[in-house]
Protein backbone atom coordinates (compact mmCIF):
# COMPACT_ATOMS: atom_id res chain seq x y z
CA UNK A 1 0.00 0.00 0.00
CA UNK A 2 1.38 3.41 -1.00
CA UNK A 3 1.74 5.77 1.95
CA UNK A 4 -0.25 9.01 1.67
CA UNK A 5 2.10 11.98 1.33
CA UNK A 6 2.19 14.53 4.10
CA UNK A 7 2.80 18.26 3.66
CA UNK A 8 2.71 21.12 6.15
CA UNK A 9 2.47 24.88 5.82
CA UNK A 10 3.92 26.73 8.80
CA UNK A 11 2.56 30.22 9.44
CA UNK A 12 4.20 32.68 11.83
CA UNK A 13 1.16 33.87 13.74
CA UNK A 14 0.46 37.63 13.45
CA UNK A 15 4.09 37.83 12.41
CA UNK A 16 4.96 41.54 12.65
CA UNK A 17 2.98 42.00 15.86
CA UNK A 18 4.41 38.74 17.21
CA UNK A 19 7.97 39.91 16.62
CA UNK A 20 7.28 43.24 18.35
CA UNK A 21 5.77 41.43 21.35
CA UNK A 22 8.73 39.03 21.52
CA UNK A 23 11.14 41.98 21.47
CA UNK A 24 9.28 43.51 24.43
CA UNK A 25 8.74 40.27 26.37
CA UNK A 26 4.96 40.57 25.97
CA UNK A 27 2.29 37.91 25.40
CA UNK A 28 0.56 38.58 22.02
CA UNK A 29 -2.58 36.83 23.30
CA UNK A 30 -3.07 39.40 26.10
CA UNK A 31 -1.43 42.51 24.61
CA UNK A 32 -3.25 45.22 22.55
CA UNK A 33 -0.25 45.93 20.29
CA UNK A 34 -0.66 47.53 16.87
CA UNK A 35 2.11 47.72 14.27
CA UNK A 36 1.86 51.12 12.58
CA UNK A 37 3.76 54.38 12.54
CA UNK A 38 1.35 56.61 14.46
CA UNK A 39 3.42 59.71 13.61
CA UNK A 40 2.21 59.47 10.00
CA UNK A 41 -1.31 60.51 11.00
CA UNK A 42 -4.69 58.86 11.45
CA UNK A 43 -4.71 57.64 7.84
CA UNK A 44 -1.64 55.44 8.27
CA UNK A 45 -2.14 51.76 7.44
CA UNK A 46 -2.20 49.12 10.19
CA UNK A 47 0.44 46.51 9.27
CA UNK A 48 -0.50 43.99 11.96
CA UNK A 49 -2.37 43.52 15.21
CA UNK A 50 -1.92 40.91 17.92
CA UNK A 51 -4.16 37.83 18.28
CA UNK A 52 -5.63 39.58 21.35
CA UNK A 53 -6.96 42.38 19.14
CA UNK A 54 -8.00 40.01 16.36
CA UNK A 55 -10.20 38.23 18.90
CA UNK A 56 -11.92 41.59 19.42
CA UNK A 57 -12.70 41.86 15.72
CA UNK A 58 -9.74 43.94 14.52
CA UNK A 59 -7.75 43.01 11.43
CA UNK A 60 -4.78 44.16 9.37
CA UNK A 61 -6.87 45.79 6.63
CA UNK A 62 -7.44 48.97 8.61
CA UNK A 63 -6.19 52.49 9.08
CA UNK A 64 -5.40 54.11 12.41
CA UNK A 65 -8.67 56.08 12.45
CA UNK A 66 -10.57 52.74 12.24
CA UNK A 67 -9.25 51.55 15.63
CA UNK A 68 -12.06 51.27 18.21
CA UNK A 69 -11.87 53.70 21.11
CA UNK A 70 -11.45 52.68 24.73
CA UNK A 71 -8.41 50.41 24.31
CA UNK A 72 -4.97 51.41 25.60
CA UNK A 73 -3.05 50.46 22.45
CA UNK A 74 0.69 49.92 22.27
CA UNK A 75 1.87 51.37 18.94
CA UNK A 76 4.96 49.72 17.46
CA UNK A 77 6.75 51.50 14.62
CA UNK A 78 7.29 48.99 11.75
CA UNK A 79 10.83 47.59 11.51
CA UNK A 80 11.09 45.72 8.21
CA UNK A 81 14.79 44.88 8.55
CA UNK A 82 14.04 43.14 11.86
CA UNK A 83 11.09 41.21 10.37
CA UNK A 84 13.16 40.07 7.39
CA UNK A 85 15.93 38.99 9.75
CA UNK A 86 13.49 36.94 11.89
CA UNK A 87 11.96 35.36 8.78
CA UNK A 88 15.44 34.39 7.56
CA UNK A 89 16.31 32.92 10.98
CA UNK A 90 13.00 31.02 11.08
CA UNK A 91 13.67 29.43 7.69
CA UNK A 92 17.28 28.69 8.64
CA UNK A 93 15.95 26.80 11.67
CA UNK A 94 13.64 24.73 9.46
CA UNK A 95 16.59 23.84 7.23
CA UNK A 96 18.25 22.26 10.27
CA UNK A 97 15.57 19.57 10.07
CA UNK A 98 14.45 19.47 6.42
CA UNK A 99 16.38 19.38 3.16
CA UNK A 100 16.15 22.37 0.81
CA UNK A 101 14.32 20.36 -1.88
CA UNK A 102 11.51 19.70 0.65
CA UNK A 103 11.22 23.33 1.77
CA UNK A 104 9.47 26.24 0.03
CA UNK A 105 9.13 29.73 1.57
CA UNK A 106 5.79 31.03 0.28
CA UNK A 107 5.95 34.48 1.89
CA UNK A 108 7.77 36.33 4.66
CA UNK A 109 5.70 34.49 7.26
CA UNK A 110 4.66 31.19 5.60
CA UNK A 111 6.73 28.19 4.54
CA UNK A 112 5.70 24.83 3.06
CA UNK A 113 7.52 21.63 4.04
CA UNK A 114 7.22 18.12 2.60
CA UNK A 115 7.11 15.97 5.74
CA UNK A 116 6.86 12.47 4.24
CA UNK A 117 10.62 11.61 4.05
CA UNK A 118 11.19 12.72 7.65
CA UNK A 119 8.52 10.72 9.47
CA UNK A 120 10.63 7.57 9.32
CA UNK A 121 13.88 9.49 9.84
CA UNK A 122 12.72 11.11 13.08
CA UNK A 123 10.44 8.19 14.09
CA UNK A 124 7.51 10.54 14.62
CA UNK A 125 3.93 10.91 13.46
CA UNK A 126 3.13 14.09 11.47
CA UNK A 127 1.48 15.57 14.56
CA UNK A 128 4.44 14.76 16.83
CA UNK A 129 6.94 16.17 14.34
CA UNK A 130 4.98 19.41 14.00
CA UNK A 131 4.61 19.71 17.79
CA UNK A 132 8.41 19.45 18.01
CA UNK A 133 8.88 22.14 15.33
CA UNK A 134 6.36 24.46 17.01
CA UNK A 135 8.30 24.16 20.29
CA UNK A 136 11.65 24.73 18.57
CA UNK A 137 10.41 27.93 16.95
CA UNK A 138 9.02 29.24 20.23
CA UNK A 139 12.13 28.30 22.21
CA UNK A 140 14.41 30.07 19.72
CA UNK A 141 12.36 33.17 18.87
CA UNK A 142 9.44 33.35 21.32
CA UNK A 143 7.18 33.33 18.26
CA UNK A 144 3.97 31.34 17.86
CA UNK A 145 3.12 29.46 14.68
CA UNK A 146 0.07 27.70 13.31
CA UNK A 147 0.39 24.71 11.01
CA UNK A 148 -1.84 23.02 8.46
CA UNK A 149 -1.04 19.36 7.72
CA UNK A 150 -2.47 17.49 4.70
CA UNK A 151 -1.61 15.20 1.74
CA UNK A 152 -0.63 18.12 -0.53
CA UNK A 153 0.18 21.83 -0.53
CA UNK A 154 -3.31 23.02 -1.48
CA UNK A 155 -5.07 21.06 1.24
CA UNK A 156 -2.46 22.00 3.86
CA UNK A 157 -3.14 25.70 3.13
CA UNK A 158 -6.88 25.08 3.39
CA UNK A 159 -6.40 23.35 6.74
CA UNK A 160 -4.28 26.24 7.96
CA UNK A 161 -6.77 28.93 6.96
CA UNK A 162 -9.98 27.10 7.84
CA UNK A 163 -9.12 25.07 10.95
CA UNK A 164 -5.57 25.27 12.34
CA UNK A 165 -5.72 28.98 13.18
CA UNK A 166 -8.66 28.27 15.50
CA UNK A 167 -7.25 25.08 17.06
CA UNK A 168 -5.88 25.46 20.63
CA UNK A 169 -2.99 23.12 19.68
CA UNK A 170 -1.97 25.59 16.90
CA UNK A 171 -2.19 22.87 14.25
CA UNK A 172 -4.73 20.68 12.48
CA UNK A 173 -4.54 17.80 10.03
CA UNK A 174 -6.71 16.60 7.15
CA UNK A 175 -6.50 13.42 5.13
CA UNK A 176 -8.16 12.73 1.77
CA UNK A 177 -11.14 11.40 3.70
CA UNK A 178 -11.79 14.93 4.98
CA UNK A 179 -12.23 16.43 1.51
CA UNK A 180 -15.94 15.64 1.25
CA UNK A 181 -16.93 16.23 4.89
CA UNK A 182 -14.86 19.41 5.42
CA UNK A 183 -13.69 21.01 2.17
CA UNK A 184 -16.90 20.51 0.19
CA UNK A 185 -18.99 22.45 2.71
CA UNK A 186 -16.85 25.62 2.68
CA UNK A 187 -18.66 28.77 1.54
CA UNK A 188 -18.34 31.53 0.45
CA UNK A 189 -15.74 30.38 -2.05
CA UNK A 190 -13.31 33.25 -1.46
CA UNK A 191 -12.40 31.57 1.82
CA UNK A 192 -10.49 29.03 -0.27
CA UNK A 193 -6.84 29.72 -1.07
CA UNK A 194 -6.51 30.88 -4.67
CA UNK A 195 -10.15 31.90 -5.24
CA UNK A 196 -10.59 35.67 -5.31
CA UNK A 197 -13.91 37.49 -5.17
CA UNK A 198 -13.88 38.07 -8.94
CA UNK A 199 -13.66 34.32 -9.61
CA UNK A 200 -16.22 33.70 -6.89
CA UNK A 201 -18.76 35.89 -8.72
CA UNK A 202 -18.17 34.03 -11.99
CA UNK A 203 -18.54 30.68 -10.21
CA UNK A 204 -21.74 31.85 -8.50
CA UNK A 205 -23.24 32.75 -11.89
CA UNK A 206 -22.83 29.08 -12.83
CA UNK A 207 -24.66 28.06 -9.66
CA UNK A 208 -21.45 27.07 -7.88
CA UNK A 209 -21.40 28.29 -4.28
CA UNK A 210 -19.29 25.69 -2.49
CA UNK A 211 -16.31 23.45 -3.23
CA UNK A 212 -18.76 20.54 -3.32
CA UNK A 213 -20.65 22.27 -6.12
CA UNK A 214 -17.41 22.64 -8.10
CA UNK A 215 -16.49 18.99 -7.48
CA UNK A 216 -19.83 17.83 -8.91
CA UNK A 217 -19.64 20.15 -11.92
CA UNK A 218 -18.27 18.56 -15.14
CA UNK A 219 -14.53 19.04 -15.44
CA UNK A 220 -14.77 19.69 -19.18
CA UNK A 221 -17.23 22.56 -18.63
CA UNK A 222 -14.99 24.07 -15.94
CA UNK A 223 -12.12 24.05 -18.41
CA UNK A 224 -14.29 25.58 -21.16
CA UNK A 225 -15.34 28.39 -18.82
CA UNK A 226 -12.06 29.16 -17.03
CA UNK A 227 -9.32 27.44 -19.05
CA UNK A 228 -6.48 25.78 -17.14
CA UNK A 229 -7.60 27.58 -13.96
CA UNK A 230 -10.99 25.87 -14.20
CA UNK A 231 -9.38 22.46 -14.53
CA UNK A 232 -7.22 23.23 -11.50
CA UNK A 233 -10.23 24.41 -9.48
CA UNK A 234 -12.04 21.14 -10.23
CA UNK A 235 -9.00 19.10 -9.15
CA UNK A 236 -8.62 21.16 -5.98
CA UNK A 237 -12.28 20.54 -5.16
CA UNK A 238 -11.44 16.83 -5.24
CA UNK A 239 -8.38 17.40 -3.02
CA UNK A 240 -5.94 16.90 -5.92
CA UNK A 241 -2.74 18.98 -6.12
CA UNK A 242 0.29 17.55 -7.90
CA UNK A 243 2.69 20.39 -7.03
CA UNK A 244 6.18 19.00 -6.41
CA UNK A 245 8.41 21.03 -4.06
CA UNK A 246 11.55 19.46 -5.50
CA UNK A 247 10.88 21.02 -8.92
CA UNK A 248 12.04 24.61 -9.09
CA UNK A 249 9.56 26.98 -10.71
CA UNK A 250 11.02 29.01 -13.57
CA UNK A 251 8.76 31.87 -14.70
CA UNK A 252 8.15 32.22 -18.43
CA UNK A 253 8.61 35.98 -18.31
CA UNK A 254 10.79 37.81 -15.82
CA UNK A 255 9.72 41.20 -14.51
CA UNK A 256 10.66 43.83 -11.95
CA UNK A 257 8.22 46.19 -10.27
CA UNK A 258 8.18 49.36 -8.19
CA UNK A 259 5.03 50.70 -6.58
CA UNK A 260 3.83 53.02 -3.87
CA UNK A 261 0.59 54.10 -2.20
CA UNK A 262 0.83 57.88 -1.83
CA UNK A 263 0.25 59.69 1.46
CA UNK A 264 -1.83 62.41 -0.25
CA UNK A 265 -3.57 63.14 -3.54
CA UNK A 266 -1.12 63.96 -6.36
CA UNK A 267 -2.00 66.22 -9.25
CA UNK A 268 -1.19 65.14 -12.81
CA UNK A 269 1.83 67.43 -13.09
CA UNK A 270 3.37 66.05 -9.87
CA UNK A 271 3.28 62.41 -10.95
CA UNK A 272 6.20 62.63 -13.45
CA UNK A 273 8.57 63.34 -10.52
CA UNK A 274 7.54 60.01 -8.99
CA UNK A 275 7.78 58.19 -12.33
CA UNK A 276 11.35 59.43 -12.78
CA UNK A 277 12.39 58.35 -9.27
CA UNK A 278 10.80 54.92 -9.63
CA UNK A 279 12.32 54.50 -13.09
CA UNK A 280 15.77 55.22 -11.61
CA UNK A 281 15.12 52.51 -8.99
CA UNK A 282 14.12 49.93 -11.60
CA UNK A 283 17.14 50.78 -13.77
CA UNK A 284 19.48 50.38 -10.81
CA UNK A 285 18.04 46.93 -10.09
CA UNK A 286 18.41 45.93 -13.75
CA UNK A 287 22.03 47.07 -13.91
CA UNK A 288 22.78 45.16 -10.71
CA UNK A 289 21.54 41.96 -12.37
CA UNK A 290 22.86 42.76 -15.87
CA UNK A 291 19.32 42.89 -17.31
CA UNK A 292 17.53 44.94 -19.96
CA UNK A 293 13.80 45.41 -20.48
CA UNK A 294 11.72 44.93 -23.63
CA UNK A 295 8.42 46.21 -22.21
CA UNK A 296 7.14 48.78 -19.70
CA UNK A 297 3.79 48.90 -17.91
CA UNK A 298 2.16 51.57 -15.76
CA UNK A 299 -0.74 51.16 -13.33
CA UNK A 300 -2.48 54.11 -11.65
CA UNK A 301 -5.20 54.29 -9.00
CA UNK A 302 -7.06 57.60 -8.78
CA UNK A 303 -8.33 59.16 -5.56
CA UNK A 304 -11.60 58.55 -3.78
CA UNK A 305 -14.57 58.87 -3.83
CA UNK A 306 -14.59 57.74 -7.48
CA UNK A 307 -11.46 55.58 -7.39
CA UNK A 308 -10.59 54.27 -10.84
CA UNK A 309 -7.80 51.94 -11.88
CA UNK A 310 -5.89 52.41 -15.17
CA UNK A 311 -3.29 50.06 -16.64
CA UNK A 312 -1.38 50.44 -19.90
CA UNK A 313 1.83 48.99 -21.35
CA UNK A 314 4.18 49.53 -24.26
CA UNK A 315 6.80 47.40 -26.02
CA UNK A 316 10.21 48.98 -26.69
CA UNK A 317 12.00 49.05 -30.00
CA UNK A 318 15.22 47.78 -28.38
CA UNK A 319 15.90 46.20 -24.94
CA UNK A 320 17.38 48.77 -22.56
CA UNK A 321 18.26 49.58 -18.95
CA UNK A 322 18.88 53.25 -19.71
CA UNK A 323 17.27 55.68 -17.27
CA UNK A 324 16.45 58.29 -19.91
CA UNK A 325 15.03 55.83 -22.44
CA UNK A 326 12.82 54.07 -19.91
CA UNK A 327 11.62 57.34 -18.36
CA UNK A 328 10.57 58.55 -21.82
CA UNK A 329 8.73 55.25 -22.40
CA UNK A 330 6.89 55.44 -19.05
CA UNK A 331 5.94 59.06 -19.74
CA UNK A 332 4.60 58.14 -23.15
CA UNK A 333 2.39 55.52 -21.48
CA UNK A 334 1.39 58.00 -18.74
CA UNK A 335 0.21 60.56 -21.30
CA UNK A 336 -2.29 58.01 -22.62
CA UNK A 337 -4.26 57.96 -19.35
CA UNK A 338 -7.53 59.94 -19.40
CA UNK A 339 -6.99 61.57 -16.00
CA UNK A 340 -8.69 64.91 -16.87
CA UNK A 341 -7.58 66.61 -13.65
CA UNK A 342 -8.25 63.57 -11.45
CA UNK A 343 -5.83 63.15 -8.54
CA UNK A 344 -3.60 60.08 -8.24
CA UNK A 345 -3.27 58.02 -5.02
CA UNK A 346 -1.24 54.95 -6.07
CA UNK A 347 1.36 54.29 -8.73
CA UNK A 348 2.89 51.05 -9.95
CA UNK A 349 5.65 50.68 -12.58
CA UNK A 350 6.97 47.44 -14.04
CA UNK A 351 9.49 46.33 -16.65
CA UNK A 352 9.24 42.91 -18.28
CA UNK A 353 10.63 40.81 -21.09
CA UNK A 354 13.92 41.00 -19.21
CA UNK A 355 17.00 39.66 -20.92
CA UNK A 356 20.68 39.42 -20.09
CA UNK A 357 21.77 39.08 -23.72
CA UNK A 358 25.30 40.57 -23.84
CA UNK A 359 24.96 41.65 -27.48
CA UNK A 360 23.82 45.17 -28.41
CA UNK A 361 21.61 46.21 -31.30
CA UNK A 362 23.04 49.60 -32.25
CA UNK A 363 20.79 52.40 -33.43
CA UNK A 364 21.59 54.18 -36.71
CA UNK A 365 19.50 57.16 -35.65
CA UNK A 366 21.10 58.15 -32.33
CA UNK A 367 24.72 58.88 -31.43
CA UNK A 368 25.01 55.66 -29.46
CA UNK A 369 28.57 56.02 -28.14
CA UNK A 370 28.36 59.57 -26.85
CA UNK A 371 24.82 59.32 -25.46
CA UNK A 372 24.05 55.80 -24.22
CA UNK A 373 27.53 54.74 -23.14
CA UNK A 374 28.22 57.95 -21.21
CA UNK A 375 24.88 57.72 -19.41
CA UNK A 376 25.53 54.06 -18.56
CA UNK A 377 28.91 54.94 -17.01
CA UNK A 378 27.38 57.86 -15.11
CA UNK A 379 24.70 55.69 -13.53
CA UNK A 380 27.12 52.86 -12.76
CA UNK A 381 29.18 55.42 -10.84
CA UNK A 382 26.06 56.64 -8.99
CA UNK A 383 25.15 53.01 -8.18
CA UNK A 384 28.61 52.54 -6.67
CA UNK A 385 28.29 55.72 -4.58
CA UNK A 386 24.85 54.64 -3.35
CA UNK A 387 26.24 51.24 -2.36
CA UNK A 388 29.17 52.76 -0.47
CA UNK A 389 27.63 55.84 1.14
CA UNK A 390 23.84 55.47 0.97
CA UNK A 391 21.15 56.64 -1.42
CA UNK A 392 20.57 59.88 0.47
CA UNK A 393 24.10 61.18 -0.25
CA UNK A 394 23.66 61.77 -3.97
CA UNK A 395 20.32 62.29 -5.66
CA UNK A 396 18.44 64.24 -8.30
CA UNK A 397 17.54 67.83 -7.41
CA UNK A 398 13.87 66.79 -7.77
CA UNK A 399 14.27 64.80 -4.54
CA UNK A 400 14.06 68.10 -2.64
CA UNK A 401 10.72 69.09 -4.15
CA UNK A 402 7.35 68.74 -2.44
CA UNK A 403 6.21 66.05 -4.88
CA UNK A 404 9.19 63.76 -4.30
CA UNK A 405 9.03 60.69 -2.04
CA UNK A 406 12.67 59.75 -2.69
CA UNK A 407 14.19 60.60 0.70
CA UNK A 408 11.36 58.93 2.60
CA UNK A 409 11.64 55.77 0.50
CA UNK A 410 15.41 55.50 1.10
CA UNK A 411 14.57 54.79 4.76
CA UNK A 412 12.00 52.10 3.93
CA UNK A 413 11.75 48.50 2.81
CA UNK A 414 8.66 47.62 0.78
CA UNK A 415 7.09 50.97 1.67
CA UNK A 416 7.58 50.48 5.43
CA UNK A 417 10.21 51.67 7.88
CA UNK A 418 13.40 49.64 8.04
Amino acid sequence: MVMEKVYAVIDLKSFYAGVECAERGLDPFTTPLVVCDERRGDGTIIMAVTPYLKAKGLNNVMRKFDLPKGINYIFAKPRMELYIQRSTEFNALLLNYFAKEDWYPYSIDETFVHLTPYLELYKKTPEALIEFIIKEIYDHFKLYVTVGIAPNMFLSKCVLDLEAKKDPRFYARWTMEDVQNKLWHVKPLHKIWGIGKRYEKRLNKLGLFSMGDIAKYPKTKMKEEFGIIGEQLWEHAHGIDNTDLSKTYIPLDKSLTSGQVLMRDYTGDEVPVLIREMTDELCMRMRKNNLKAKKVALHILTSKPESTSFSKSMSLLLPTSGNTELYKAFMEVYKRFPLDGTSVRALHLSVSGLTNDPYEQLSLIEDYVTQNTKEQKLWETIDDLHERFGKDKIMRANALTKASTYLRRTTQIGGHNK
